[in-house]
């Protein structure tokens, strides 16, 4: 028994490593070409660093199998080379996502914070300025509230101060526009983005009022039961 028990667990490990694509960052820094393998740390979560590179630089970049057959994202990312001159990547080979976050059916490229703002603009004003700077959270994490009247708006976020680098709905910097439909005039939304996991998400922030009523609501189906 311990000897078949053992026998199916090599044989499980094994068929995990042959599952395993061998998956390149590919971009400016390195021609495109397959100098740099990530590696594959656990499941579907894969990681690497470019480094040697110009503080500063603004690589066009993709994850890509070796014959292209497969990359993400879907339009071609750009990412700040930090002051170490490192990027450092990471990538799920995850085709469909149920976390609330975007891009929800794609697989996500993620980087570590090179250390530059981030600007939400949009069709809220005519595209014209920023109307709201994110403010760092911590951890690559960047976030920040907006009232807006009710509509339909298209926006991306963008690097502070200028077009050098944005994020659009793949989170590619040619990605089509982000939209999002606001319900009613006043409504108060989120925008959040967190570089290292690759996502984007904005959403509806209810007033301590409708919160409080959501929480009786709670409560009383918990008592109904």
């Amino acid at each position: 028994m311990k000897s078949f028990v053992a026998t199916t667990a090599v044989l499980l490990m094994a068929a995990s490593a042959m599952a395993q694509q061998t998956w390149y960052a590919r971009g400016d820094f390195n021609g495109w070409g397959l100098d740099d393998p990530l590696t594959w740390v656990v499941d579907d979560y894969y990681t690497g660093t470019i480094s040697g590179q110009n503080p500063g630089d603004m690589p066009e970049y993709k994850i890509a199998l070796e014959d292209w057959s497969l990359s993400a994202p879907g339009s071609n990312g750009k990412v700040m080379v930090d002051a170490a001159g490192e990027i450092n990547f990471h990538f799920w080979d995850i085709e469909s996502w149920s976390d609330g976050w975007e891009p929800s059916a794609k697989r996500r490229v993620g980087y570590d914070d090179p250390g530059h703002g981030w600007d939400i603009i949009g069709s809220f004003n005519g595209w014209s300025d920023p109307v709201l700077t994110l403010s760092d959270l911590g951890g690559g994490l960047y976030g920040g509230e907006l009232t807006l009247d009710a509509g339909t708006y298209d926006w991306k976020f963008r690097k502070e101060g200028d077009w050098s680098i944005s994020i659009g709905d793949d989170f590619g910097n040619s990605a089509a526009n982000n939209v999002i439909t606001v319900d009613n005039d006043g409504d108060l939304w989120g925008f959040q983005l967190d570089l290292p996991n690759g996502r984007w998400r904005a959403f509806y922030v209810p007033e301590p009022a409708s919160l409080v009523l959501l929480a009786l609501g709670g409560l009383l189906a918990v008592r109904r039961r």
